[in-house]
């Protein structure tokens, strides 16, 4: 499989660390031949095939050392996504096949196995035997090679327990791997007829089978068979491995291909290996680090390494290093990725934003969107979606995926953030997180931790926080949970301190430190209770929307006051929120001081915030409107006027869109 389709992942200083020590260890299933001077290349990530390791998915080191095996059902090719997850997949169980999308893999402990709360199993309806995959990281695709099915099967990387294929596209014969290069829209399949077959526009022409060209490498022997498939953009090149008679242990081949996006025809690889001394006889799978390749050799029972496999000498020439390993399958890369803050906690003005996304619950007629995302000025409407769902809060995870609670689960809606205009909840692309197991009663706000792979939700209707892997689907249960004696509506986890702040319906505000590993067993560590001149505000105080800004460490909150009285919302900014207990006096107050008139401020019932490092946006349901404070944390407060306003009807949350949301890992 491929570089660019496997994508990279971030990790943790744990599991840096982790790593790190791990470095060196003695293994039983390698033995080594490394050069002189030989530097360590990046992580990768190996799935076995073997009669006795089926599934076991290695984590090696730059030195091909195993640092620790994690056990997947899924038995064939791999990908990782933007946030570290694997998708796999899985014909272990005959046809139909299966896709698998694991959790975080690098960061699971030693011989962790998939289970329900963490990872997910997706159907693959019609298929055969799907073999490689590559991910399309900006549209939120999953593509897989059908081998003896005769195609290529398109899902949504969202979808789940009831996922249908979004697209089919039949092939003339069969493909083993693919590679997708996302930028230009082209498809690259590697067949089992000992051919390249190119397909342009792939995604925009409708997944249409139609080959642009064909390759077919003047190299090839006597049997040709098309497996491992990698991609250099920058250089317009391909590098693929040919398995010839898959029954043979010494026929395996090694091409080369420049110009791969315009070449036609009967090509000449600019290097072809073959022979007894690259120890080559079924390469199934590859991946390029650079120029560096490593290849899955499966009849061996190896991986072969090339330092730099798109140049140098033709024939019979040794890979630089071979590692014993046993029935490996498929690779792929694991590259660190700048961590980037989730978007409940970005605090500095300078981020870019190109959208804001609205829920209505309910839009003015059924067959409007319920979901819309207006530009950042709140000038226009730029696109709507409809969950068919009773939406309550919206948010996105760096993919660009949109988790919305409604009123008995959590859907998860596949790049929500940058397309699907006009689209409708889909079983292809989407999922829900609903049922019993899940223990949800009635939950509201919610907070997307993405380095944690988490999913945070208040349960309004029988008071708790729930937390979820953000990988989960179905009726599946909560990774935890947090009981609470108040109501809960909304809630903003801060990564980086481990501390959660719920906002209660009761006008107060639980924290909780050391979130990840105390759970709030223990209760709230501290009750804030915003006040004015050392006495709290008067009932009814009713907080909905919370925003901690991490860098000047305040709680931007709102409050709907009467849920009954659409007119007696308020906006607060008070200040020392990690260390905040009790009485805390507000340093900003919007309030247009009278319950009985909504005043130049239009709160009434203002349900959700956003804040985009320096404005502050409102969802005020009681008078369909979004609203926009700028300035919010140096604002004077009192019956202040909105800076901008759009109508929406009955808005229920409101979430930003910053333009680094579904970008590819590369």
């Amino acid at each position: 499989m491929n570089a660019n389709g496997k994508g990279f992942l971030w990790l943790s200083p744990l599991a840096m660390a982790v790593a790190l020590a791990a470095c060196g260890s003695d293994d039983n299933d390698r033995g080594r031949i490394t050069l002189p001077g030989e530097q360590p290349g990046n992580q990768l990530l190996m799935m076995h095939n073997g009669s006795s390791n089926a599934g076991q998915v290695d984590l090696l080191d730059g030195r091909l050392n195993v640092i620790q095996t994690f056990n997947a059902d899924a038995n064939e090719g791999i990908a990782l996504d933007l946030l570290g997850n694997l998708y796999a997949a899985n014909d272990s169980g005959g046809a139909p096949s299966r896709l698998q999308a694991l959790h975080k893999v690098v960061e699971r402990s030693e011989n962790a196995s998939a289970v329900s709360t963490l990872d997910r199993s997706l159907p693959a309806a019609g298929s055969m035997t799907l073999k490689g995959i590559a991910i399309a990281h900006e549209a939120g695709l999953v593509m897989a090679a059908n081998l003896g099915g005769n195609s290529i099967e398109v899902f949504g990387t969202a979808a789940g327990e009831n996922a249908v294929p979004l697209a089919s596209t039949p092939l003339a014969g069969n493909a083993w791997d693919l590679v997708y290069d996302e930028p230009s829209d082209r498809l690259f399949l590697a067949m089992t007829n000992g051919t390249v077959v190119v397909v342009d526009d792939y995604v925009a022409g409708g997944f249409m089978a139609t080959p642009s060209r064909t390759l077919t490498p003047d190299t090839a022997g006597t049997v040709s068979n098309i497996h491992g498939i990698a991609y250099q953009a920058d250089t317009d090149t391909l590098v693929i491995t040919d398995v010839g008679d898959a029954a043979v242990a010494d026929d395996g081949r090694l091409y080369v291909i420049g110009n791969a996006s315009t070449a036609n025809g009967t090509v000449t690889p600019s290097r072809s290996l073959f022979g007894p001394a690259t120890m080559m006889g079924n390469p199934v799978d590859l991946v390029l680090d650079g120029d560096k390749a490593y290849i899955a050799e499966k009849s061996n029972d190896a991986v072969l390494v090339y330092n730099n496999v798109v140049s140098g000498n033709s024939g019979d020439v040794a890979p630089d290093n071979v590692v014993d390993s046993t029935k490996p399958e498929s690779l792929v890369l694991v590259v660190n990725q700048p961590v980037l803050a989730d978007l409940s906690d970005i605090d500095e003005s300078g981020t870019g934003f190109t959208g804001v996304a609205v829920t209505s619950n309910a839009p003015a007629s059924p067959s409007d969107p319920d979901v819309v995302v207006l530009d950042v000025d709140l000038g226009a409407m730029q696109r709507g979606f409809t969950t068919g769902l009773d939406r309550e809060s919206l948010g996105f995870n760096q993919m660009g995926d949109a988790y919305i609670t409604y009123d008995t689960g959590l859907a998860v809606i596949n790049r929500l953030a940058t397309g699907r205009d006009g689209e409708m909840f889909a079983a292809s692309r989407d999922r829900l997180i609903e049922g019993a197991n899940t223990g949800l009663s009635s939950p509201k706000g919610f907070d997307v931790a993405d380095q944690q792979g988490w999913v945070l939700v208040t349960d309004n209707g029988d008071p708790a926080v729930r937390v979820y892997g953000a990988q989960a689907g179905g009726d599946v249960a909560p990774l935890f949970s947090t009981s609470l004696s108040v109501a809960p509506w909304d809630l903003d986890y801060d990564p980086d301190e481990d501390r959660l702040y719920v906002a209660l319906t009761d006008g107060s505000v639980a924290v909780f430190d050391e979130y990840s590993t105390r759970r709030g067993s223990a209760g709230a560590d501290r009750v804030i209770i915003p006040a004015e001149g050392g006495v709290a505000f008067a009932a009814p105080t009713n907080l909905h929307g919370i925003v901690h800004v991490a860098e000047t460490d305040q709680l931007i909150l709102s409050d709907v006051g009467s849920g009954a009285n659409p007119t007696d919302g308020k906006l607060y900014v008070l200040g020392n929120a990690s260390g905040a207990d009790g009485l805390t006096e507000v340093s900003v107050r919007i309030d247009d001081g009278d319950n009985n008139a909504v005043g130049a401020t239009q709160l009434g019932n203002p349900v959700d915030i956003a804040f985009d490092g320096e404005h502050l946006y409102v969802a005020e349901k009681s008078q369909g409107m979004v609203l926009r404070f700028d300035n919010i944390l140096s604002s004077a407060g009192g019956d202040v006027a909105p800076s901008l306003t759009w109508m929406q009807s009955a808005p229920e949350s409101v979430s930003l869109i910053s333009d680094d949301l579904g970008r590819s890992p590369e």
